[in-house]
């Protein structure tokens, strides 16, 4: 069909299937990503995800080497394209669990095979995000002049699908949702077709859909290294609670042998009961505690968390990141009269309120504990809280390391500026306490006293050593940062509870040596030596450890990321490759993604050459004008969502918003770009303005954040609204502009554009992520303006493509 040729209700149709079928391709990555986290991991979803997201780049390859076939089928081929996509979102993900495609994650970073099935399942959810974006790039190509309308129709379709994807994830259980998306890729393409063929269509999916629904289990089978799946094989271990919410799938296992003592003494001596304990997405979450383990004999009492209460009466104590509240609990068997307790997930705390009231011996509405639905940096921005007696910090880490999973996450309760805000929550003799498991080679252990080092000296303290106090045991380290420093009397308490308890002073004033391995013998006598300097500020000492120990920041908020990239090699010569996927999968995993997605997408990118360089000129403009396009765009989107993560306090909102917000006004700007006038004058002011907009959000972000944290949500929404909108609106013009252009001069090349930038956006979330770590959010923002900058200058060197005046 030639474009321009449909009839108007035609086009109607066509761009309602496009933004329905646009919501359903957005919705359904959520819940794919959502299903890998739980039964491997969130960093391996976010792999096979970007891989299969190259589907866009595949069919923009595709129309560049059959453009014209496929278009002359057009007809039937873009409702097919929709209908079999929304086929396979509801079959992808239960054939990906059966026994010949199942893997696991750590035995292919570990030698244990696999790899065939990892190509398999990348294969295997390539595939709907192929067919799908297959459609969507045969309507832009049929339409390059009205390419605004249809792309507007895209992007809101898209902006409506995160919404739709996270809704339905809080509604239903995860591994239903891509059923209910599926059918809306099939709708899409049954509305295109004719009226029987639509009634036969509309049935077939139903059924399709019911049978799917009664194969697929709400739980499909988990990684043997999940806690969860280990946690089952414990004997009379049941699920007795599963609940799907936004934050991820909860659910409560209950088992006589599950048992909650976090590295306890040794002189413990009593039985320690089974009970209950909470996961999400398949990782464990916090023990639930009932009301008897709130007696004198309160099993924390009996491990180094027991520190920060040798030290006096603490009243009024702040749990940062509560849990299930065993920092709740803890506190209150130690006298506390006021403890408030942030909890940043709302369906945990609905369930301890409610479904666990009786389980938890009702610890979240007992007196004096006041619970805060809300990011823990949120809470200390608000106006009208007291100061502290104590502000206690989770247990971090886990009984023999994480592995690095935890690596690519933010932690923005444990950066630098986190630890000073709650340093001016202290009274003049409050107290910051930080616990974790041990780790080896020790990393956490270090950064801790690093960071907490460094809060005191920015905070004024002269010698941070004498405001620290450190203790361990066979499995747990404590630290505590004090206001005021620490005094004999409470040095002699901790040295007597650590007699009686077979734990090790790590840090006091007056500390002999042999003190430090009395009871618990180190693997590495130089963590003494490294931690003797961390604690007095000295920066050198971070400069010459393997790992990264340096205290991480709102800029860098990875706190759990310790791999150097340039000590890679060097870590491998002394670990071993089998050892270390153990130490730092996390960060191994983004690696291995952004070198398989660069692969792919420089095959894909190539491959049209082969067929356009005998007909079209300007190649290497087009390329980069879309591929810096893409990249721009997804850098951008990335770093304002993790901007906003702490900024609205609720990290799926904020999510959720940033995304809706900027594929929303980038649809407006779509739309509004037919207005405009045509020309790469046009395309070059636009660029320039993007660049400087978002150079004003490089260097003016931060500081307005940080000065409006503690402004109600609705103040922050709009201002969220504002500096995602604005540059948004002008990006989303670009694209289209870039399209009209290319239709009207080098039709041919429209495809491989498309197939550009859908490429180079996958790669940049990789990319982005990799920058981030190593060196900043504003380094990822000052290069998004940068490739935006490239973008408008793309075709100013290259005037057999695009006039120089303007085209009317």
């Amino acid at each position: 069909m030639q474009k321009g040729r449909q009839s108007p209700n035609r086009n109607r149709g066509l761009m309602t299937s496009l933004g329905l079928h646009s919501a359903a391709i957005i919705a359904f990555q959520l819940s794919l990503m959502q299903l890998i986290s739980i039964v491997q991991w969130h960093h391996f979803a976010y792999m096979v995800t970007s891989i299969a997201m190259l589907g866009f780049g595949a069919s923009g390859t595709l129309l560049s080497l059959a453009r014209d076939k496929i278009l002359a089928h057009s007809r039937w081929l873009i409702p097919l394209s929709m209908a079999f996509s929304g086929l396979l979102m509801m079959i992808v993900f239960p054939i990906s669990r059966g026994k010949i495609m199942e893997f696991d994650v750590f035995l292919l970073f570990s030698g244990g095979g696999g790899w065939l099935n990892l190509l398999l399942n990348y294969l295997l959810f390539f595939m709907p995000f192929f067919t799908g974006s297959l459609a969507i790039g045969i309507i832009f190509i049929q339409n390059t002049q009205h390419i605004g309308t249809y792309y507007f129709s895209n992007l809101l379709g898209s902006a409506l699908g995160g919404m739709l994807g996270l809704g339905l994830l809080s509604w239903i259980f995860p591994s239903k949702v891509p059923l209910w998306i599926g059918m809306l890729s099939w709708f899409s393409g049954i509305i295109l077709t004719g009226s029987t063929i639509r009634k036969l269509g509309i049935s077939a999916g139903l059924a399709g859909m019911i049978m799917i629904a009664m194969l697929d289990p709400i739980q499909p089978r988990l990684s043997q290294y999940k806690s969860l799946e280990k946690t089952l094989h414990l004997p009379e271990a049941k699920v007795t609670l599963r609940r799907p919410s936004l934050y991820g799938l909860v659910e409560v296992v209950h088992s006589p042998a599950q048992r909650y003592a976090p590295a306890v003494s040794l002189a413990y001596d009593k039985e320690i009961s089974g009970g209950y304990a909470l996961f999400m997405n398949g990782d464990y979450y916090g023990p639930i505690l009932p009301s008897d383990s709130r007696g004198e004999d309160h099993i924390l009492n009996y491990t180094t968390q027991m520190l920060p209460y040798l030290m006096g009466k603490k009243k009024k104590v702040l749990c940062i990141n509560a849990g299930t509240g065993s920092t709740v609990s803890h506190a209150l068997q130690n006298g506390a009269s006021q403890i408030d307790a942030v909890i940043e997930n709302r369906m945990v705390i609905r369930m301890m309120m409610d479904d666990l009231l009786e389980a938890s011996g009702g610890l979240f509405r007992a007196a004096g504990v006041n619970i805060h639905a809300t990011q823990a940096r949120n809470f200390l921005a608000r106006k009208d809280i007291p100061d502290y007696d104590l502000i206690v910090l989770p247990l971090l880490e886990s009984f023999g390391g994480t592995s690095g999973l935890n690596a690519l996450r933010e932690e923005y309760s444990y950066t630098l500026e986190a630890f000073a805000e709650m340093l001016r929550h202290l009274k003049p003799d409050g107290m910051l306490a930080v616990s974790t498991w041990e780790d080896y080679p020790p990393r956490t252990s270090l950064k801790i006293p690093a960071t907490l080092a460094a809060a005191a000296l920015a905070a004024g303290f002269e010698r941070p050593s004498d405001h620290m106090a450190a203790i361990r045991s066979w499995g747990t380290t404590t630290f505590i940062l004090k206001k005021s420093t620490v005094t004999g009397e409470e040095a002699e308490n901790i040295r007597a509870f650590c007699q009686r308890m077979f734990f090790d002073p790590l840090l006091l004033p007056n500390l002999n040596r042999e003190e430090r391995q009395q009871f618990n013998f180190l693997e590495d006598p130089q963590y003494f030596e490294h931690l003797d300097l961390l604690a007095e500020g000295n920066t050198n000492a971070l400069k010459n450890y393997g790992f990264a120990i340096e205290p991480s920041t709102d800029d860098q908020p990875y706190f759990s990321q310790f791999l150097r990239l340039k000590s890679m090699k060097h870590m491998t010569e002394v670990f071993g490759r089998g050892q270390m996927p153990f130490l730092e999968l996390g960060y191994l995993s983004l690696l291995v993604t952004l070198i398989q997605s660069t692969i792919l997408a420089i095959i894909l990118i190539v491959l049209p050459l082969f067929v356009l360089k005998r007909t079209s000129t300007g190649k290497a403009s087009t390329l980069i004008y879309f591929g810096c396009l893409g990249m721009g765009y997804m850098f951008a989107e990335i770093i304002l969502i993790q901007r906003f993560v702490l900024y609205l306090g609720e990290p799926v909102f904020a999510v959720s918003a940033v995304i809706s917000s900027m594929m929303l006004f980038s649809g407006l700007g779509s739309l509004s770009s037919k207005k405009l006038q045509r020309g790469t004058r046009m395309i070059r002011k636009l660029g320039l303005l993007v660049t400087l907009l978002l150079l004003v959000s490089a260097l003016a972000l931060t500081p307005l954040l940080r000065l409006t944290l503690s402004q109600g949500m609705p103040v922050k929404v709009l201002i969220s609204l504002v500096v995602t909108g604005t540059p948004s609106y002008f990006m989303g013009m670009l694209f289209p502009m870039g399209i009209r252009h290319l239709g009207k001069q080098q039709e041919g090349q429209v495809a491989w554009a498309w197939g550009i930038n859908g490429c180079l956006s996958v790669i940049s979330t990789s990319l982005a992520t990799l920058i981030a770590v190593e060196k900043g959010f504003q380094a990822v923002i000052l290069l998004a303006a940068l490739a935006y900058l490239f973008a408008g200058t793309a075709f100013s060197f290259n005037s057999s493509i695009f006039p120089k005046k303007s085209v009317p």
